[in-house]
């Protein structure tokens, strides 16, 4: 997020991928399966890394540099090469951050991979790349011989991932894969704020970006806490687990674009942000985005409060789930920051004139 060059955007984006997978690598040592999620993870960080290098050389010959700030500026001499560059290294972030359809390492990785790291898929892997491609991004846009084109293929695959992981949200058969359903939903709409190309578009992509972290902190929470991954874990929760049955319920709120939730106000941000250059198609599928999570959303609501357990169901012995009751909290004020979001906006509209304002 904090890189200068190519070279250390790669290196910090490696790092952190490998890290994370080497967290879901550790799952195994309680269940085998966890080893399939981290050979995922390790078979699309490969595929990641190999098109960020090949993107990167591209780049740094047409530009003739490595600094990033020489983006905005330095396309004349091979502006077709350069945009293919970029594309590259665009593409690789999208593979990190999980955007649909490039996410096939995400379901079983955190199906598997146990609560905590779930947790850092979506609170770190995901967001990070989304933040660091927001920063690529921002120097993309601003040049004139490229701007256009890089902003139309950032749509797309926006548009692509909000469809894409709507549908499987819909039928998700557990929390955790609703939960990577979900971020690539999320990490859509994000790219679809970023490929505006404005100031509020920035500001509605940062908005959805903590957003993000807020829902993957209750889903992953509340699954660990419910003692299974399955829905039907979830049946009966409110009596059960208030806290946990509270977090979920604001996190499925969030994911519906509910009114006074902070999903709402990052989905009514991109409508605004869209209509405000005439891309009426990016607010219809922002609209569609919020009603596909009336499903699954909804399912989770319904579980949770109208449904009594069927089965016992057995206390966690996950070693991290002393860890949940903060996590829990931390969902809930993250969704009732939309109560009162001026604190928030402020920030995100700071955050976006910084990296608009590097573009420069």
């Amino acid at each position: 997020v904090l890189a200068r060059d190519f070279v250390g955007l790669f290196v910090g984006a490696q790092a952190g991928w490998l890290a994370v997978a080497g967290v879901v690598a550790l799952a195994a040592l309680r269940d085998r399966a966890g080893l399939n999620g981290a050979l995922r993870m390790l078979s699309a960080g490969g595929v990641s890394a190999a098109l960020m290098l090949l993107g990167i050389g591209l780049l740094a010959t047409s530009i003739n540099g490595v600094e990033l700030s020489v983006l905005a500026t330095n396309w004349h001499g091979a502006p077709i090469s350069a945009a293919t560059g970029l594309a590259l290294i665009s593409i690789a972030l999208a593979i990190c951050a999980a955007i649909a359809p490039l996410h096939a390492w995400a379901p079983i990785s955190y199906a598997r991979g146990g609560a905590f790291a779930g947790l850092l898929i979506g609170t770190v892997a995901s967001a990070g790349a989304l933040c660091g491609l927001a920063r690529l991004i921002a120097f993309g846009v601003a040049s004139p011989e490229v701007g256009g084109g890089v902003s139309l293929a950032l749509s797309v695959l926006g548009g692509a991932s909000v469809l894409v992981g709507s549908a499987q949200a819909v039928g998700a058969a557990s929390l955790r894969r609703l939960a990577a359903y979900a971020v690539a939903v999320q990490g859509g709409c994000i790219l679809l704020g970023i490929a505006l190309g404005s100031p509020a578009g920035f500001e509605a992509a940062f908005v959805q970006l903590f957003g993000l972290v807020a829902s993957v902190l209750a889903l992953i929470g509340g699954a660990a806490a419910a003692g299974g991954d399955t829905l039907g874990a979830l049946d009966g929760l409110g009596r059960r687990a208030p806290l946990a049955s509270v977090a979920i319920t604001a996190g499925a709120l969030s994911l519906m674009g509910a009114p006074l939730s902070i999903g709402f106000l990052g989905r009514w941000r991109l409508i605004e942000a869209a209509l405000g250059v005439g891309w009426w198609w990016v607010a219809a599928v922002a609209i569609a985005a919020s009603l596909a999570g009336v499903f699954y959303g909804g399912r989770l609501i319904e579980r949770l409060y109208f449904r009594r357990a069927s089965t016992a169901v057995a206390a966690s012995r996950d070693p991290w789930r002393f860890a949940l009751a903060p996590a829990l909290l931390s969902a809930i004020a993250a969704v009732a920051l939309g109560l009162q979001p001026i604190v928030l906006l402020h920030v995100a509209e700071s955050a976006s004139q910084l990296v608009l304002g590097r573009a420069e």
